[in-house]
Order: C-alpha cells, then sequence, then structure tokens
C-alpha cells in the first residue's frame, strides 16, 4: 500500500497528524471503538501514545488499553475508519 492509500490497519497522513496532536496536547478524546467480541464501545480517555509495528497502526490508550487503528470507528465524532 502506499501512503495516499493506506489500509485499513493504517491511518492516513492528516490523521496520524491529529492523533499526535492528541498526544502531545494530552487532550481528553470520546474513542469509539469495536472490541474482539465485537461490541461497539464508548470511552472518554487520553491517547498516550501512536505506535506502528509490522505494517498496522494502534493507539496506546491513558489506561493502557493498546487499540489497532482498524477497530477505531471514531475520535471525538470524526471518522477515522471507512465503513
Amino acid at each position: 500500500m502506499s501512503a495516499a492509500t493506506p489500509s485499513p490497519e493504517t491511518v492516513s497522513l492528516p490523521v496520524r497528524e491529529m492523533l499526535v496532536e492528541y498526544v502531545q496536547g494530552r487532550r481528553l478524546a470520546e474513542i469509539i471503538y469495536q472490541d474482539t467480541n465485537g461490541q461497539v464501545c464508548l470511552v472518554h480517555e487520553n491517547i498516550r501514545d501512536v505506535l506502528s509495528r509490522a505494517g498496522h497502526d494502534f493507539l496506546v490508550l491513558g489506561s493502557g488499553k493498546v487499540l489497532g487503528v482498524e477497530h477505531v470507528i471514531m475520535i471525538d465524532g470524526q471518522r477515522l475508519t471507512k465503513g
């Protein structure tokens, strides 16, 4: 995949920049994601870090929970994934 067309496991550059702003600003975010059981979950947490490993992007939340970006639906009302 090229940088212009990220796979579902990665985010585009503008989205990555937005996520880094959350990390640097230590802002509380409303995060909606789908857990491993398929349940839609809503949390209010800080995003502690954005990681890239083996072609996948991950969010590390303030609680220590790690989410693959393909499971994150929205952050503060902004859709992160297609679908």
